[in-house]
């Protein structure tokens, strides 16, 4: 843009210089028309200055605003990616909480199953003790008896 500027002003200064050269006007008349046109070339230049000057704030605050949505959507990201990691790790720890849970209320259900399991097996084991018991005190009542009726029945068979 300056060179496009720089071209226009070497241009227009030429194009008067030349003008005035050759024009058939008087010395008096010729400066006071170069005075007219260096206030006129004046004027043009504040002007597309002032506009040069608003066009860079423009562009400032375009740039500026465009930066701050940029940085608001990185903070909004940055929030619901915490907040989404967060309650990822609030589920993790709430399954990993209850799985140890419900393993240990297995454990113990299959502890006491071993424990029931045992009592039973301790007392079926006692009572088969027990009927064993009675039948070989009842068997060797019976073989008693039997050698008691033997003994007998052989003292009866001997002379007397």
């Amino acid at each position: 843009m300056s060179s496009s500027f720089s071209s226009y002003v070497k241009g227009v200064l030429v194009g008067l210089g030349v003008g005035f050269l050759v024009a058939p006007k008087s010395g008096k008349e010729t400066r006071e028309d170069i005075g007219t046109k260096l206030n006129d070339l004046k004027k043009q230049s504040k002007e597309l200055a002032d506009m040069a000057v608003e066009k860079g704030e423009e562009v400032t605050d375009t740039s500026r605003d465009a930066a701050d949505d940029v940085r608001k959507s990185l903070v909004d990201s940055s929030r619901k990616l915490r907040s989404t990691l967060s309650d990822t790790a609030k589920d993790v720890q709430q399954t990993t909480e209850s799985f140890v849970a419900n393993m240990s209320d297995q454990a113990k259900e299959a502890s006491n199953e071993l424990k029931d399991t045992a009592a039973d097996a301790r007392h079926e084991a006692g009572g088969i003790v027990k009927d064993t018991a009675k039948d070989v005190k009842s068997t060797t009542d019976d073989a008693v008896e039997d050698v008691k009726d033997t003994v007998e029945d052989a003292t009866d068979d001997l002379p007397q």
